[in-house]
Parts: structure tokens; sequence; C-alpha cells
């Protein structure tokens, strides 16, 4: 009797580890993930036009869950990524950025994850992302519960906004704070982590002055902070749309798609720098 006993806890304890490691294994892999953190507006986010081909998922890479069920579980990263303003048909500057990286970066083992953080219509002076707004906390939240319960590293922060701060004459000092800030807030151990802009529709920008001046302080960020990287959307060649004037604050999906690179080479850029 007491050895059936026994043997049945010895088989009840088996079972109990072999759910515990399969639980694991659903939302991590033993090598780890290096994680990318993407932050700001629709601009990150919001491209039309969709490709199944060009767009598809890669098994390498997964995205950090927001919806039903699924908010904060490790999950497959499929266009259009867990923004808070995510519409259908869309895809982003994440998916061209993480594929390029697992090509170049990425170690045998180890996965991508994206932690998608961005919404439409958002800036400093509505108040959504600076240092204890809303979306900034979400932001560090997310990336810090990742770092804290899986095995991560915070490989970059990729950052597109500006269009909700046009005319703000606070811009530059709340942007360099934040950058500053959510270095220091993700685990205080992120000080030196890449942190890429990108700049606004070139189409858009060029027909307001406060608009240019906006950009230019985004393109400027570079001079004034260290490890950080400027997407420029007009070189090597400008991004336009077959009709520049259909939703001409976005880009489309061919944009991004080109943005994605654009950012990861100011990416590669600074790890030269940094090593």
């Amino acid at each position: 009797m007491k050895n059936s006993l026994f043997s049945y806890l010895l088989l009840a304890l088996l079972l109990i580890i072999s759910t515990t490691s399969c639980r694991k294994a659903e939302n991590e892999v033993d090598n780890g993930y290096d994680v990318f953190l993407v932050i700001g507006q629709s601009n990150t986010h919001q491209g039309i036009g969709f490709d199944p081909v060009l767009d598809a998922p890669d098994d390498h890479i997964k995205q950090l869950g927001r919806y039903n069920n699924f908010n904060l579980k490790i999950i497959t990263a499929s266009e259009p990524l867990d923004h808070l303003s995510k519409l259908q048909n869309t895809v982003g500057i994440a998916m061209t950025f993480a594929k390029k990286y697992k090509n170049t970066f990425l170690q045998s083992g180890r996965k991508i994850l994206i932690i998608p953080g961005s919404m439409g219509s958002t800036g400093f002076g509505s108040n959504y992302w600076n240092p204890g707004d809303t979306l900034y906390n979400d932001a560090v939240m997310r990336t810090n519960y990742v770092l804290n319960n899986f095995n991560c590293k915070l490989v970059a922060i990729l950052w597109h906004q500006g269009e909700d701060d046009i005319g703000n004459p606070n811009y530059q000092q709340r942007l360099d704070t934040m950058i500053v800030k959510i270095r220091k807030d993700i685990n205080g151990d992120n000080m030196n982590v890449p942190f890429i802009l990108g700049g606004m529709v070139p189409y858009w920008v060029i027909q307001d002055t406060n608009r240019i001046i906006l950009n230019t302080i985004i393109e400027n960020t570079v001079i004034r902070i260290e490890n950080t990287g400027y997407a420029n959307p007009k070189v090597p060649f400008l991004i336009e749309k077959p009709d520049n004037d259909f939703i001409p604050i976005h880009y489309d999906a061919n944009g991004l798609r080109e943005m994605g690179r654009r950012y990861f080479s100011e990416f590669e850029r600074i790890q030269k720098n940094i090593n």
C-alpha cells in the first residue's frame, strides 16, 4: 500500500514538473530573446498594403501580445502587430527590421521579441509620452516584465513620433528628457541601448514650416544624445507613394518596409560605434 502511494505521488510530481516545463517551453526558448521596443505614433505600424509574402511571419520572431487572453503572452509576430491602434491590412517598421536583425546579428538558439507599444495621434503635448504618462508607463512596464520574467536582453528602442506635436515649443526638451528617462526606467541598466528615430513623411513635412522645424529637431537628436540614430526618409532615395495626397501624413506599406531597412542601417552604424 505504501509503495503504491509512493509510486502515485512520484508520478504526480513528475507530471507537474513536465507540465511546468511545457508551459515554459511555450513562452521561452532556452537561449532567450533579443528584445525590440517599438513606440510612438501610427507611422510605426499603419502602412496600408499588407502583402502575404513580403509580410509573412517568421518562426524566429515573436511579439508580446496585448489583446484578449494574449495580454503579456509571447505569441507569433504577425502583421498587424499588437500596437494600441492596430489596423487590418497594415504593416509597420518592426518586422522588416527584425528580419534584417535575424540575418545579421541573431545568435543561434535565440529568438526576437518585439514589444509593440504605439498609438496614433499621441504626443508629448497631449500627455501620452512624457515620463509618467499612460503610454510611457505601458512601454516601460511591458519591457521590464519580459526582462524580469524571461531570458531577455533589450537590444534597441525604435521610435517614430512627431506629427502630434507640430508647433510644440517644448518638443526638443520633452523628447530628450524621455529618451534619457526611458533608458533609465527600463531596469536601470540600459543607458546605452540604441534609440532610433525616424523622419516624418517628406511630402507632408515640406508643406509647413513648423513641420520642417520639428523634423529637424528629430533629425538632430543624433548630435545631442549618444547612441541615437536617425532613419532618413530622403536618403538614399526619397520615399514617396503612388499618390502622395492619399493620407499624406502616413507612409504606405512599401514606405514603412523601406523605413524598417533604414532603421536597421542606423542600428548597424550604432553597433559599430559601440563595439
